[in-house]
């Protein structure tokens, strides 16, 4: 189930055990392909004075010791490669299959989604010291709704741990933050696939109450004008009666921050208090940039 690594550091080989470890750890996973560590795999860190030095990371035990503080770390082995990327392609996209088979770090949750689909080794070192300034994520604020889509993956579940990793992404780092959300749409995508065979009711507003919260990934990413254009398209006559509070939650962040105050607070009288807050912590992280081109 392990293999050591840098003489004294164990890695898990097994990524159903590895996944179970970082659930209780409230961690990510550290995730590579067995082969492609070998015995030589250089990637950069930083120093004290901020410079990037070149280091084995299959044999420094230095490294290997605080991989394992920050992540759950795991050698995915090439005998598992046809159940892992079958049908990724078709269901994720080139992008993700790209980075999934390739020899790159991937940084994984416990569902086994990938959420560094951007970085690769093409031309560049993997710098771990940003890693882990990026990716040393602790998910306990997901915590319960990791779990119980790790128990049962359902439309419900999935759409709540979307909704989760969403306003996780308001909490982080600002450089992770799209990447946070592109991993919450894999779950949005994943509940509208286990809609279309579910009982749910009331499936049309399910559906548009995710197509409202993806305009809410705009006003995370700080592009208010592009949420006020998507939210135009929308009558407000067709929005579903379990839909009217985000949209109006909507509304009343795009316009604030777009500065027009006297049409934000005709919204605001729609918005209960519990989303007046949610509505301040994202104009918070927008402040820095209001006024900017989106």
């Amino acid at each position: 189930m392990m293999t050591t690594i840098g003489h004294s550091q164990e890695w898990f080989t097994s990524l159903e055990i590895a996944k179970k470890l970082a659930k209780t750890q409230d961690k990510m996973l550290f995730v590579m392909w067995e082969d492609a560590l070998g015995d030589y795999y250089p990637v950069t860190v930083n120093d004290e004075n901020d410079s990037k030095i070149i280091v084995n990371l299959s044999k420094n035990e230095h490294l290997a010791s605080m991989i394992w503080d920050y992540f759950v770390p795991v050698l995915i082995l090439e005998t598992d490669y046809e159940e892992l990327s079958k049908n990724i392609k078709e269901t994720r996209g080139t992008k993700y299959f790209d980075k999934l088979v390739d020899d790159s770090i991937k940084i994984m949750d416990i569902n086994g989604n990938i959420l560094n689909i951007n970085t690769s080794i093409e031309y560049n070192y993997e710098n771990i010291t940003e890693y882990f300034n990026r990716y040393a994520l602790n998910t306990s604020y997901i915590k319960q709704e990791l779990e119980n889509y790790f128990k049962d993956k359902n439309a419900t579940t999935a759409f709540l741990l979307a909704s989760k990793y969403q306003d996780f992404a308001i909490f982080v780092n600002r450089s992770v933050r799209l990447e946070l959300l592109n991993l919450s749409d894999i779950y949005f995508n994943e509940a509208k696939k286990q809609l279309k065979e579910s009982s749910f009711k009331n499936k049309m507003g399910f559906l548009q109450k995710i197509e409202l919260l993806q305009i809410k990934e705009f006003l995370i990413l700080e592009k208010p004008k592009k949420a006020r254009r998507f939210l135009k398209k929308t009558e407000s006559d067709s929005i579903d009666k379990i839909n009217q509070p985000l949209y109006s939650l909507l509304n009343y962040i795009t316009l604030k921050l777009l500065r027009d105050e006297d049409e934000a607070d005709l919204w605001k009288s729609k918005i209960s208090l519990v989303d007046l807050k949610k509505a301040q912590l994202i104009i918070n992280i927008n402040k820095i940039n209001i006024g900017k081109s989106n």
